[in-house]
């Protein structure tokens, strides 16, 4: 793969000799004024990143709407989605490992191929009017496990591409490019499947073709199993007690030594490597040792559970009652607006708010600004509550990514981002199933009320658990233990 140099071009080794010097090295890192645009190897990335995004964004729309128009049930379609997310989570349990065992370059093209290949035979089965119900869900279901395995590559494979001193600059860039898809990409898949349904479809095929051909020309072909750092074997704690010894460092290792101690993953060369199944169960026991993480994880998964469940209550309402696709798009839309704000907001304050005020705020701002949908079901309000929810989140998003990124090890960030992934989406798997089936019973208010208890709920354990509201600042993020 390639590594970086101080300045944070891109070179490739074409020597036997390994350099010293890596994207996790304090000495690799750049200046943060400097251009991630100048990187060639992120450039690459951000294309792959993104048109996979675009395509998970346009399938994602369409797949509720064809299930209801296929079965004009809301429980099949909220049962589909559950489906969806269970074998997404699933298979996500097992993808880190997969993900840290194996050149995350091939991961990245392998899931854009089956995108391409499953996504374009459901667009040609609808154009051809052959795709029952039965068939959809299988699809459907195989897309989402190709994506829980080798789905959190794009993200494992960053920290590959540039210095850790740059990741808040790139997180933000994400959270805004996210934003720009959420805006465009669901009213552009509602005008899609108005024209016809199978076009969302289509288009997503081809986005995912894009991602696997800029995913080739990423010059990367590091293990994270050998650190991601050159091909040496070498990890942070390695070169940071050779530094010390040798007189180099810069003694911010040995700060964080004192400040605090850090569970730590078992090293191995590329000689001696374990067997997957030990790698798998080492993952689940460092994050279970990490209770600072573990409480984190807690309130993203209530946080989760309470907006996706209301938002799939939202949208399975709107599709009961025969509301065009178009105007489904615009909430989406909506929440790609508040999405976009809070990342210009993001770029502004992550660098210096606390994570334990951030993870508060957004808690304390979901149950206030999603509780007029339990009084009212009209389009305006749900426009206006969807941006105002949407605000906080890329904040404590770039805060949470920011903080795992670094104090995870580097060998651990495959495992750890699934493990995290898994627990922090457990409860939201069941958000659509919930909503579809409670939907025709108690109507919208009550359903909406479930999932708001939940919000509120959060908020309680968010101002009583100490460890999570004292967590400080990026810049003093090495007095804290995982």
């Amino acid at each position: 793969m390639e590594d970086t140099t101080k300045d944070g071009t891109p070179y490739t080794s074409h020597t036997e000799t390994k350099t010293e010097v890596t994207s996790s090295s304090p000495a690799a890192s750049p200046a943060p004024a400097e251009s991630l645009w100048r990187n060639v190897q992120y450039r690459h990335w951000f294309t792959a990143d993104t048109a996979a995004a675009m395509g998970q964004s346009m399938r994602s729309f369409a797949i509720s709407l064809i299930a209801f128009a296929l079965t004009q049930s809301l429980a099949l379609a909220g049962w589909l989605g559950t489906a969806t997310m269970i074998a997404s989570q699933v298979s996500g349990v097992f993808g880190g490992t997969v993900v840290d065992r194996h050149d995350r370059r091939t991961l990245i093209i392998v899931n854009a191929c089956c995108g391409v290949i499953l996504w374009g035979l459901t667009f040609a089965s609808l154009a051809l009017h052959l795709l029952n119900f039965t068939a959809f869900a299988i699809i459907t279901i195989a897309a989402s496990t190709v994506n829980g395995l080798f789905g959190n590559a794009t993200n494992a494979i960053l920290r590959s591409i540039i210095p850790t001193a740059q990741y808040p600059k790139a997180q933000s860039l994400n959270q805004g490019r996210d934003s720009m898809i959420s805006i465009a990409g669901s009213p552009i898949g509602g005008a899609l499947y108005a024209i016809a349904p199978w076009l969302p479809f289509a288009v997503a095929s081809l986005m995912f073709a894009i991602s696997g051909v800029s995913a080739t020309r990423l010059n990367t072909a590091t293990r994270a199993g050998n650190g991601d750092n050159g091909g040496n074997g070498e990890d942070r704690s390695d070169r940071d007690d050779r530094d010390e010894r040798n007189g180099h460092g810069d003694g911010t290792a040995t700060a964080a030594k004192v400040t605090a101690k850090e569970p730590t993953a078992t090293k191995r060369t590329p000689t001696a490597r374990n067997s997957f199944f030990s790698d798998f169960l080492e993952g689940w026991r460092w994050m279970l040792r990490c209770r600072t993480l573990l409480a984190l994880t807690l309130i993203a998964a209530l946080v989760n559970f309470g907006i996706n469940g209301i938002f799939s209550t939202v949208n399975l309402h709107l599709v009961g009652t025969h509301v065009d696709s178009v105007r489904i798009g615009f909430i989406e839309t909506a929440m790609g607006v508040g999405t976009l704000l809070g990342a210009l907001i993001a770029a502004k304050v992550t660098d210096r708010m606390p994570l334990g005020t951030g993870m508060v705020a957004v808690s304390a701002v979901a149950l206030a600004a999603l509780a007029p949908l339990l009084f009212s079901d009209a389009y305006p309000t749900i426009l206006a509550c969807a941006l105002a929810v949407s605000l906080p989140i890329p904040v404590v998003n770039s805060l949470i990514m920011g903080f795992v990124f670094a104090k995870v090890p580097d060998e651990m960030q495959g495992r750890a981002g699934s493990t995290l992934g898994t627990l922090c989406m457990l409860p939201m798997m069941f958000c659509s199933a919930i909503a579809g089936s409670l939907l025709p019973h108690i109507g919208f208010s009550a359903t909406i009320g479930l999932f708001w208890a939940a919000l509120a709920v959060n908020v309680a354990i968010v101002l009583t658990v100490p460890s999570v509201r004292s967590i400080p600042a990026a810049d003093r993020w090495d007095e804290v233990a995982l």
